[in-house]
């Protein structure tokens, strides 16, 4: 009998609470720290190097070098929130949210992305990379050379050399013969 009241009772009322957190004056009652979310890029530091892309298994992580940009995209559809991309990230550019209501109807809500700025070849026209990279490229290589003799060596090939594409930059080295200077810094 007392089994049978429960169960009249229960038809009575709703079992479940309504979605998303059963009264509108009351919020989640946690987000668990660690939650991941949407991911979202940092305008500010992603260098679009595409650290992110290589490391996704599920091909969520693309880019495309366009005209003058480069575009670095994260398609919520296949991504599987496993965080190789945030993990990976040199300039910890990526990061999770605390969004997970993700449904969407529109196809372009369920895709983050950043353009960042490429820099082009000044012999032939060709992408070279992102600005920002060559940035942080020359600055870190600067920042790591104590000898006096190779800073000063780098200092004279760094603008002839890091802003030409791979094969100009192959070209000039062969011009100028300076694949001997670098033999006596490895000694």
């Amino acid at each position: 009998m007392k089994a049978f009241k429960e169960a009249l009772s229960a038809i009575m009322k709703p079992v479940t609470i309504k979605y998303p957190a059963g009264k509108p004056e009351e919020k989640y009652s946690q987000i668990p720290d660690g939650l991941r979310g949407k991911p979202q890029f940092d305008d500010e530091k992603c260098i679009g190097c595409a650290a992110c892309t290589v490391q996704c298994s599920t091909g969520a992580n693309i880019f495309k070098d366009e005209e003058d940009h480069r575009l670095l995209e994260i398609n919520l559809n296949k991504c599987v929130f496993c965080g190789r991309c945030v993990e990976i990230c040199p300039e910890e550019a990526l990061f999770f949210t605390n969004k997970f209501e993700l449904a969407s109807t529109v196809k372009d809500e369920l895709k983050v992305n950043v353009r960042i700025e490429l820099y082009k070849c000044e012999n032939c026209g060709g992408i070279v990379a992102p600005k920002r990279q060559l940035n942080v490229i020359v600055e870190r290589i600067m920042k790591n050379l104590t000898d006096e003799t190779a800073r000063k060596i780098a200092e004279e090939d760094i603008p002839k050399y890091m802003y030409l594409c791979k094969d100009c930059r192959r070209r000039l080295s062969y011009k100028l013969n300076t694949h001997t200077r670098k033999q006596v810094l490895l000694e």
